[in-house]
């Protein structure tokens, strides 16, 4: 406690430890049932094999180690409130700032004589502005002027920086230039972000548990705004709670103390909030033993009850929404969705502004280094400018994003929001964002640093091109999901505010719903928030996405792949493994393929392909493919955008090009059908000229024939029946519909990998007019599967459509697996005896 413990008599000691055991009574059990619902939802993503993912194609640093330091430097500190002296300033990763008597001491590994954990300062160059905010946090009554800040005597370190801490003594710092108090400011308001925000971003059961809790302790005091002291660990935050409560009391019992100095009293409540941190600390960490203990006698129930749990859950569920849902839709369409654009401006505005400045200035250092390092012997310079490059002073950013503050003023009143953990989290948010496009091109530049050959400027400016691609694809993602955060966030308070009077009172009612031996596996009230959160998290869902479709505030909108091409191509180490820059995927697949296997070789056809038959069949044919709808020109299009500079790919939507020559002839015929559908793989060569198809070779057929001529694999649903053989025309000559005598002609890739599967269109289906179109040519198989192949598909008594799109799927793999083949035969230099199936056709 310090030397300010002797303030505390023994009196107010116990009253103060007392108090901590009155309200945290009231904690604990809050605090236990959210604990074991934090394990159980651990448990059930575990069973469901649930990961909680996020895209981004910038790689990650792995994270330093906690001792490793990112900044030292001399200051002079005032030490014990009478003098300043000499320090060594030493900053570590895990963002705790020591002082060392001198750099001698620090190298030999003394331990430091004063280590600083700044939660929740707030950093002040100038000594006017420090006492206004003295002013504002003593409640002393004199007028008496007193020399409360140090004051700045030598000449030589003329830059101070005052640091204001909550229930603390403040600290004291000078340097000798003004480039010393700026690096020195940036350092200190990274440790103030990470010490107020990290131990709250972990995913652990602990931190849920405490959230939850603290977060329904405040409501059922009536407190549903957001809180500004929720920082640095639980133990603090509590802390910082009861403390509120405990200030009245030290006011009045430290009354005269405010007709004299104001140290008295700063001294005075420091003692008492480490006194009650002390004793919180105690408390807190035996009741997580207990939860501990607790989930691990409850953990053999979870599993075996899962399922009852869910179900229960689920049910419960149902009836709470059925109460719930109409009056929370009905505030929310009347006093929230008309001011979430006004808040979607408000915010996105001071944040865009921050991270544009951010890719300002990490483009501006790219061309620098693009400018400076141009010969080949420069490759150890350009080492070392990666390395400032990611020190780079971020506080013009940092700036622009603490805009917030103003532009949010006029809703303050409505919603009652506190900004300040909105703006540390984007400023955390945005300073990692900078670290892995500065990681992303040391990646890229490091192999052309090792290869002599290799152009430097050139890769350098390849390595930047693709950076800032994929910095403003990630910069995109990482403001949707603040935007999204900080909209729930303003306005859920509100609602639930509104909504308690009327429903508070009935939740326990559907207690009785729960079996007993599952009442700490279920959550009433958890479930009755969770209700109100995904009413509210639609309506703002919807507003981000017009936002985005807008193209406001530089938003993306999601592509239809989610990954880069380029990222599939070339990608340097270090993405984590769920990444799309990681995925495994051999060279024959580098094309992303489309979800239906109906749809082609990575390509589509520029024109879509309509199977018709007779109006009496169009309702067969429309549930037979209820997934394909309408394929018209323009319409189901992929289009991969990759830059020459092998950068960020986007998945957009165009047409595919081949030449004539490459393109086939998918030639049918008509045939009058009674029975089920049966699908047919067709096999037609391709072209040699734009207009003449040539003929099929036959079984004869050596293996360079496939090599030369590529196939097309089209399967159709056709069906056979006992219609009139004189209809349909030789092999050798296939012929087209009277009905239809279009041709229809899709490209061919080089690389016959995959089969181009035909599009099928139910258009003309739902007009009535249907014809169907085949080719008579049978798909070859291989020996062993001859006796198969050769033998007449059995027709079914009754019509399955959905089965008929099914076998498609089955044959388009074995057109697959039997292209391998003939791939390995043409390495080996073997040849390949074609068997053609006789007719299929009753």
């Amino acid at each position: 406690m310090g030397t300010s413990s002797s303030l505390l008599d023994e009196n107010k000691s116990n009253y103060i430890k007392e108090q901590v055991d009155e309200k945290f009574e009231k904690f604990a059990p809050i605090y236990r049932k959210q604990y074991s619902l934090a394990y159980l939802s651990q448990i059930q993503d575990e069973l469901e094999q649930r990961k909680e993912e996020r895209t981004q194609f910038l790689k990650q640093r792995a994270l330093p180690e906690s001792g490793k330091v990112l900044y030292e430097e001399i200051a002079r500190c005032f030490v014990d409130g009478k003098k300043w002296k000499d320090r060594y300033i030493v900053m570590r990763a895990c963002h705790v700032l020591e002082c060392h008597e001198s750099y001698k001491a620090f190298v030999k590994g003394a331990p430091p004589t004063h280590r600083l954990v700044p939660t929740g300062g707030t950093i002040l160059t100038t000594e006017e502005k420090y006492m206004e905010m003295i002013d504002q946090a003593c409640p002393c009554t004199n007028n008496v002027q007193e020399d409360f800040a140090p004051p700045v005597v030598d000449k030589l370190w003329k830059y101070p920086v005052y640091l204001r801490l909550p229930y603390r003594q403040d600290s004291y710092f000078c340097f000798q230039n003004e480039k010393s108090q700026a690096e020195f400011i940036s350092v200190l308001s990274d440790c103030i972000r990470h010490q107020n925000k990290d131990f709250l971003k972990k995913k652990t059961c602990e931190v849920k548990a405490f959230l939850k809790a603290f977060q329904l302790y405040r409501q059922e005091n009536g407190q549903y705004e957001s809180w500004d002291m929720l920082i640095g660990s639980d133990v603090r935050g509590l802390a910082n709670l009861f403390m509120e409560d405990l200030m009245p009391y030290l006011e009045k019992e430290l009354e005269p103390c405010m007709k004299s100095k104001r140290r008295v009293w700063f001294a005075t409540v420091e003692a008492a909030y480490f006194l009650l941190q002390e004793h919180l600390l105690q408390r807190l960490t035996t009741l997580k033993e207990e939860c501990k203990e607790m989930v691990k006698e409850q953990e053999a129930r979870m599993r075996s009850d899962m399922d009852q749990i869910t179900s229960t859950r689920a049910f419960i569920e149902s009836k709470l929404r059925a109460m719930v849902a109409e009056p929370a839709t009905k505030y929310c369409t009347e006093q929230v969705r008309p001011y979430l654009p006004a808040v979607l401006e408000e915010v996105m505005g001071p944040i865009t502004l921050g991270f544009t400045e951010a890719r300002d200035l990490s483009e501006g250092m790219m061309k620098q280094l693009c400018q400076d390092f141009e010969e080949a012997d420069q490759r150890e310079e350009l080492r070392q400018a990666l390395f400032k490059m990611s020190k780079a002073n971020l506080q013009s950013c940092y700036d622009k994003v603490s805009g917030l503050a103003d532009h949010i003023q006029e809703l303050q009143q409505t919603f009652n929001y506190c900004i300040k953990g909105l703006a540390n989290s984007t400023e955390i948010d945005l300073k990692q964002l900078m670290e892995n496009a500065e990681y992303t091109l040391e990646l890229l530049v490091r192999k052309a640093l090792e290869d002599p050959s290799v152009n430097l400027t050139v890769a350098l400016q390849k390595a930047s091109n693709r950076v800032l691609k994929q910095f403003d694809y990630d910069s995109s993602t990482v403001r949707k999901r603040i935007l999204q955060e900080a909209l729930i966030n303003i306005t859920l308070p509100s609602i639930k505010k509104h909504l308690a009077p009327s429903f508070k009172k009935e939740l326990p009612d559907f207690e009785q719903y729960i079996f007993a031996e599952n009442s700490n596996f279920i959550s009433v009230e958890n479930l009755y928030e969770d209700i109100i959160h995904q009413i509210l998290e639609k309506d703002v869902s919807m507003v981000v996405k017009e936002a985005a479709s807008l193209k406001k505030f530089n938003l993306l909108m999601e592509s239809r792949y989610n990954f880069s091409v380029s990222s599939l191509s070339s990608t340097p180490p270090g993405s984590a493994p769920s990444s799309p820059g990681h995925l495994n995927t051999s060279q024959s697949l580098r094309t992303p393929l489309p979800a239906s296997p109906l749809l082609g070789n990575g390509t589509t056809a520029n024109k879509s392909v309509t199977v018709d038959t007779l109006k009496s069949e169009s309702s067969t044919l429309s549930q037979a493919l209820p997934v394909m709808g309408k394929i018209g020109d323009g319409e189901n299009e992929s289009l991969l955008e990759e830059s020459s500079d092998d950068g960020f790919a986007t998945a957009e939507t165009s047409t595919s090009i081949t030449s004539a020559e490459a393109k086939p002839e998918l030639i049918t015929t008509t045939i009058a059908t009674d029975v089920i559908p049966t699908p047919v793989i067709m096999v037609t060569e391709a072209t040699e000229s734009a207009g003449n198809s040539s003929s099929p070779k036959g079984g004869d057929a050596t293996i360079s024939d496939f090599a030369n001529k590529p196939t097309t694999a089209s399967p159709t649903c056709m069906k056979t029946s006992g219609g009139d053989p004189a209809e349909t025309e030789d092999n050798s000559k296939p012929a087209v519909s009277s009905d239809d005598p279009a041709q229809i002609k899709a490209p061919i890739r080089d690389e016959s990998t995959h089969p181009i599967a035909v599009c099928l269109s139910i258009e003309d289906a739902e007009a009535g007019d249907i014809h169907k179109e085949f080719t008579n040519k049978q798909i070859m198989d291989l020996p062993e599967k001859a006796s198969e192949t050769q033998s007449s598909p059995q027709l079914e008594e009754e019509n399955r459509p959905l089965g008929c799109v099914k076998q498609i799927r089955d044959l388009v793999i074995e057109v697959i697996e039997f292209e391998e083949v003939l791939t390995t035969c043409k390495d080996i230099g073997e040849k390949v005896q074609a068997f053609e199936e006789p007719e299929a056709i009753v």
